[in-house]
């Protein structure tokens, strides 16, 4: 999308001052007063969605309640097309390729934007096409990170944590040096973690708890998780479009074996994934009361 903030129709009365170099002369002291969203304004990406999902609305989507950025329009014979929206990353799929260009034309014919293509990147994962397989990866970022924090030659672990490993919480207070570079390799593990690597949900949701507050401990294992990546950088998911292997969900949990809680309470730990033609599409780890 170009600008696509700049679509949203403000419901508040809000007044700028005039943009240096596009002042009216004479008239410098007055303020504009705003119709629509611009960037920097709190209340732009809501009033970006509404714009949005009242114009795809008119060409016969309907977003799903479970996820406000997925639009799906159903067709008379069974067939849909979807649309996934993040911001102004747009993207329209289905399995009828005509419905989905005819769509795509009407999108484009109301909002200003680039056609990129078949998509080949979205929000640093890469997808790949061989036949009826797809791959979803992002291996340039994981080599990058790998680099950025120095692990790029580390020796590969085996697992995430080391087995058995329960982490225990510090009541003192970390040192501010310390804290922000546990912050920013957790950043990463989770952004990593959240798109294609439900390998790492147990261990990153168990050190995510003490952001806030490590220990060099801490630290040391979240670098032991930067060794098991460099040993599986490669990984990708894969979705095996001749599997014909339908939705799959499994599930598992712990009793009373997490003490790493300030007021080191037992807690148990629960965790699922689904699975769609044979990968991962959902997956989720955490600690329960």
């Amino acid at each position: 999308m170009k600008s696509a903030f700049l679509y949203g129709t403000l419901d508040e009365e809000l007044y700028m001052e005039q943009p240096q170099g596009f002042k009216v002369l004479g008239k410098e002291h007055k303020v504009l007063h705003l119709k629509k969203a611009i960037y920097g304004l709190k209340q732009a990406t809501c009033s970006w969605w509404h714009e949005l999902d009242h114009g795809l609305n008119a060409l016969g989507f309907s977003h799903l309640y479970a996820d406000a950025g997925i639009f799906v329009a159903k067709h008379a014979d069974g067939t849909i097309v979807i649309i996934l929206a993040y911001v102004d990353d747009i993207i329209l799929t289905g399995p009828n390729t005509a419905q989905v260009a005819s769509k795509k034309k009407l999108f484009m014919d109301k909002w200003e934007c680039h056609n990129l293509g078949e998509c080949r990147e979205f929000l640093h994962m890469r997808i790949e096409y061989q036949g009826e397989k797809t791959y979803l990866g992002q291996i340039p970022y994981l080599e990058k990170i790998l680099k950025c924090f120095g692990m790029a030659d580390a020796k590969a672990t085996q697992t995430p944590l080391p087995t058995g490993y329960k982490p225990e919480p510090f009541d003192g207070t970390a040192m501010v040096a310390l804290q922000s570079q546990y912050q920013l390799v957790i950043g990463s593990l989770l952004y990593l973690m959240l798109r294609t690597h439900p390998n790492l949900a147990f261990a990153v949701t168990q050190m995510v708890k003490f952001t806030h507050n490590p220990l060099e401990e801490h630290l040391l294992k979240t670098r032991h998780i930067l060794c098991y990546l460099a040993g599986t950088c490669k990984y990708t998911l894969v979705y095996d479009g001749r599997s014909d292997a339908g939705l799959y969900a499994y599930c598992d949990s712990s009793y009373g074996d997490d003490r790493s809680d300030a007021d080191c309470r037992r807690r148990s730990t629960q965790g699922y994934f689904f699975s769609l033609a044979n990968a991962s599409v959902k997956w989720h780890s955490k600690h329960r009361p």
